[in-house]
């Protein structure tokens, strides 16, 4: 038979044992029939059972088989009170008990189901029900996810917390890993919800944006691209490469955009995949020959032997200033081929989505519509120490420095100049 134990009892247990119960079955009889503990038999027989009287009942105390009181008062003809139908004996009595004085309620079954003196006892019952006691659990479950779990001292601390957190852009998963939190991230969502503190949803990172996209509009399809450059570079080889070489540096790289335009000064970013570490650069603008100046720069920064360990693969996309591979993956020096470069497809951010995604932080950093000309290599190394320290629930909840710390050469920290900052002292607040 399956093991149910550790699982609670659901209708069809509860049907049994009201069943089993009416044969007066023993309680090992009723665990074996449902392969459960007797004790968890006996506990739900007597949290859900029930307490009965009779309204025609004469008499409703529990102790009337052996009560010895007489002439209580004056309305009994035979003067013992137990014969007595005075109905407000309970007042008078002191030793008035509602409660049934009998063995078989005070040890299993707990209850009167399957007595064979129930059709002659006259004292108050207790039944167990089926119905009842699902109609029970299901409001106890309910109710007990209902009602707030913390004293006003605890719920104090945590809004203090979580204000303290929000105020730095933190989210809210991050600020309950970060500080302990006894609570789940739903439950501190429900407390907003219901203005149990002080930060509202319009505080929240991003609640308040998003919102359904609807449109009727049709989707444009992908144009496919067919120049020389992309021969062995398309998504398809690149997931293959990865396939065949999975010890292998993975980097997402694009560019993130100030004021429109491939004149205009922009970051470049590399994202490594399996730490979500972020390196931002500021270039003069988003042409071949730039973008060709900067790896040029970053080869002779590493040495070709480490700048092949490090950046092993990138995968990019078709932007203009992508379009020159080779000045990319060869060195300058040899011709040697030193990595390996990969595009997605046209139209398909989704295929590099880790980069996109992590470029959500930058952007509170630094919002959109901005001149990258305010930014200056200071600057850029705050922003990327901010959130590359910032935890991530992916990595459970350490940061991506903590994470590629464990992987990557100490020297390509250099980049951004990055060190460890405490997630407290983490903050995405717009850079000023």
């Amino acid at each position: 038979m399956k093991n149910t134990r550790y699982k609670h009892l659901i209708q069809t247990d509860r049907d049994s044992i009201e069943f089993l119960l009416n044969a007066d079955s023993k309680a090992k009889h009723i665990s074996a029939q449902l392969n459960r503990d007797p004790r968890s038999i006996s506990k739900e027989v007597k949290r859900n059972r029930y307490f009965f009287v009779r309204s025609n009942a004469k008499n409703s105390c529990g102790l009337q088989d052996i009560c010895n009181m007489t002439r209580l008062c004056d309305q009994c003809i035979s003067g013992k009170c137990k014969h007595c139908s005075y109905a407000k004996c309970s007042t008078i009595c002191p030793d008035f008990d509602n409660l049934p004085h009998c063995k078989r309620t005070k040890r299993f079954p707990y209850v009167c189901n399957g007595c064979e003196k129930l059709d002659t006892c006259s004292l108050p019952k207790f039944f167990y029900k089926a119905d009842r006691a699902q109609k029970n659990y299901d409001y106890k479950a309910s109710a007990s996810k209902s009602r707030l779990k913390l004293n006003e001292v605890e719920l104090a601390k945590i809004d203090t917390i979580v204000s303290e957190g929000v105020e730095k852009k933190h989210s809210l998963a991050v600020i309950i890993d970060t500080n302990r939190l006894p609570i789940c991230v739903s439950t501190l969502y429900r407390y907003i919800d219901n203005n149990l503190l002080s930060v509202k949803n319009i505080d929240l990172k991003r609640k308040v944006g998003y919102k359904p996209r609807l449109s009727d509009k049709p989707k444009a399809k992908p144009f496919e691209y067919k120049y020389n450059y992309l021969e062995g570079r398309s998504f398809e080889d690149f997931s293959i490469y990865v396939m065949e070489n999975p010890e292998l540096n993975v980097w997402q790289m694009d560019f993130i955009e100030g004021k429109r335009g491939i004149d205009e000064p922009a970051v470049l970013s590399l994202l490594h995949t399996k730490s979500n570490l972020q390196f931002f650069f500021k270039l003069r603008n988003q042409t071949q020959h730039t973008v060709e100046l900067f790896f040029d720069s970053i080869k002779r920064f590493f040495g070709e032997d480490l700048f092949k360990e490090i950046f092993a693969i990138i995968l990019t996309d078709n932007g203009t200033g992508f379009r020159d591979p080779l000045a990319i993956i060869t060195s300058r020096i040899t011709g040697e081929t030193l990595i390996s470069i990969f595009y997605c497809h046209p139209r398909r951010s989704d295929e590099k989505g880790k980069c996109e995604k992590n470029h959500v932080h930058f952007r509170e950093c630094f919002p959109k519509g901005i001149s990258i000309n305010l930014l200056d290599k200071k600057s850029l190394n705050y922003i990327s120490n901010q959130v590359n320290n910032y935890p991530r629930k992916s990595l459970n909840f350490s940061s991506p420095f903590q994470t590629a710390s464990m992987m990557l050469n100490k020297k390509a920290f250099e980049l951004n100049n990055l060190t460890y900052i405490n997630p407290n002292k983490v903050s995405l607040k717009r850079f000023k």
